[in-house]
């Protein structure tokens, strides 16, 4: 008697359970594709004269695609289906309805067997002439050969319409016999000619692909591909009746450009094109930050409206062969051997991709990133608080400022308070020190000033913040109130010392919230010619920059009178 699998149960972030397994998601999160008859149309004459099919002349193509790679050892997922049923929907007239295919989705999942699929079924089944697979490094291009190789010379039926395969470094290819082909001439007419049909791989370049003239150009690894290469292969195309052009990928990095153009297009519901991606709705940079409520393997994000990178629940959106090819325990081993930001990209599918909106309006990203310390250290006195409040009230942020000591020991200030030449004042949101809501504000302010004897705690005297200085006071604890021409100083020696170096913060990674208040950051008029932060009409919660600049500012101003002997005992 054969026993029953063990089906495992899924263990969720709040620690409930729900009945496994968790298969994948067969459905990407966004998707586009031409109209076409996916159906049959009795007022169509094409879709009547393929009776035996039960779907619209749109979807002929692909049903012979499919039930052909059936044959030849292609057990393909539901989504593999999908998605292929997609890029080779046709016109009534037989040509593609989308000259131009995408496919998103993170690694592992089986879109080489996609490609695979598609391109022997252009060789055997369509009849195109040439079809060129590229990648962006040899290796990845020679590695698909080698599978597609190997699925043609284990099939007799294939093998024998083969002419050659080439196995010479940077000319690898499979040559069909040839066999008198039907194919589009101008105008739609039908011309019959013999095509010793070719399957080529390469590694892209400026140049590859510019001599020859391709059916079907395939962008593997498209996150990495320039609008040249683009351009290099392209034109190869034009003499052709009915290309197709088709990026796979992975999610993009900050200069995949081409890509990014392309999945715009998907995103807008261009339906000129057929695109598909599987990822999260990854949490932005406003969302909420909590180090109390929300968890580590979160980044301490506490936001229903997106998905969390440590839920099972995420895993399957963005991973269609979850369950199938990729289990849970292998995802939860990346999640604790990544870094967040690898781990998002890799497996969630979240590209870091150009963005066509502007940002960084007060101060430039290459500025920003200047600043940041390759190795943060810890926190030295003497060193300033400051609080802001969210103009909706809804969260609130501490942070800190002190000074970096020279690494340079002869660079000892002149005067008592002065700084050395070299020196570096560090801005840093303390731990469990931007969270929702205002009522935990003053006893940790209070906890940090038992440890920290600061020289400054500074709160603004406008704005929401204004009504925890009451509290502070109460709380015994002595606050420096800056004003409207206090902030227009404070901001005026930020972006000066951002400019000048002389600033320095710990990073993207260590300091997410602070990152994105700077890179969302607007500003605002002050007085006669004065410039301060805008907490109205910037996009994010910017509070993790306006405390970062009011600490800043205390710290300056209370620099000279700084007693060492404050900070004994």
């Amino acid at each position: 008697m054969t026993a029953l699998a063990v089906v495992p149960d899924v263990w969720l972030p709040d620690g409930t359970i729900i009945p496994g397994p968790l298969y994948g998601s067969q459905t990407p999160r966004f998707w586009t594709a031409p109209p076409r008859h996916r159906e049959k149309d009795p007022d169509c004459y094409t879709c009547r004269s393929g009776a035996e099919y039960p779907c619209g002349c749109g979807d002929f193509q692909s049903a012979d695609l499919l039930e052909w790679s059936a044959g030849f050892g292609y057990a393909l997922d539901p989504w593999q289906r999908w998605w292929l049923t997609e890029a080779c929907g046709t016109k009534p007239d037989g040509r593609w309805a989308a000259f131009e295919c995408a496919l998103i989705v993170s690694r592992q999942n089986g879109k080489n067997q996609d490609l695979e699929v598609r391109e022997l079924g252009g060789l055997f089944v369509l009849g195109e002439s040439m079809i060129i697979h590229t990648a962006h490094e040899f290796k990845a291009a020679a590695e698909h050969f080698r599978r597609v190789r190997d699925t043609v010379m284990s099939y007799d039926a294939l093998r024998k319409r083969v002419k050659s395969v080439t196995t010479s470094h940077g000319d690898e290819a499979v040559e069909l016999r040839p066999k008198p082909t039907l194919i589009f001439g101008s105008q739609g007419r039908h011309i019959r000619r013999t095509v010793s049909a070719r399957l080529r791989f390469l590694a892209r370049s400026r140049g590859s692909g510019r001599s020859f003239t391709a059916d079907c150009v395939v962008y593997d690894e498209a996150m990495i591909l320039s609008d040249d290469q683009v351009g290099a292969s392209m034109p190869t195309m034009s003499a052709v009746p009915n290309p197709q052009m088709i990026y796979t990928a992975s999610a993009g990095y900050h200069d995949s450009v081409q890509l990014a153009a392309v999945r715009r297009r998907v995103l807008r519901n261009d339906q000129t094109l057929m695109g598909a991606e599987w990822s999260i709705k990854a949490h932005t940079a406003t969302c909420r930050r909590d180090e109390v409520n929300g968890r580590k393997a979160n980044q301490y994000v506490v936001c229903s409206e997106h998905d969390d990178r440590d839920d099972p629940r995420s895993w399957a959106k963005a991973n269609p062969a979850l369950s199938r090819r990729i289990s849970l325990e292998h995802i939860g081993q990346e999640l604790n051997a990544m870094s967040h930001a690898v781990f998002d990209r890799e497996r969630l599918g979240v590209g870091d991709w150009p963005s066509e909106e502007e940002a960084w309006a007060v101060v430039t990203q290459d500025a920003w990133e200047a600043c940041a310390l390759p190795e943060p250290g810890g926190a030295t006195r003497p060193l300033a608080f400051a609080i802001d409040v969210s103009p909706d009230m809804t969260s609130a942020t501490i942070a800190a400022a002190w000074d970096l000591p020279a690494k340079n020991p002869s660079a000892i200030p002149a005067r008592p308070g002065e700084r050395a030449q070299g020196h570096r004042s560090v801005i840093e949101i303390p731990r469990g020190c931007a969270r929702e809501g205002t009522a935990w504000v003053i006893p940790r302010l209070a906890e940090l000033k038992k440890q920290w004897k600061p020289l400054a705690v500074v709160l603004p005297k406008n704005g929401p913040a204004a009504g925890l200085i009451d509290d502070a006071e109460k709380a015994g604890i002595e606050v420096l109130k800056a004003g409207s021409a206090e902030e227009a100083q404070a901001f005026t020696v930020m972006v000066t010392g951002i400019r000048d170096r002389t600033v320095a913060h710990l990073g993207h990674e260590l300091a997410p919230g602070l990152w994105a208040a700077v890179a969302s950051a607007e500003t605002r008029d002050i007085g006669d010619g004065g410039r301060g932060w805008s907490r109205r009409t910037s996009e994010a919660d910017i509070t993790p920059i306006t405390a970062a600049t009011l600490a800043l500012w205390g710290l300056n101003k209370k620099r000279r009178s700084y007693d060492p002997l404050r900070s004994i005992g």
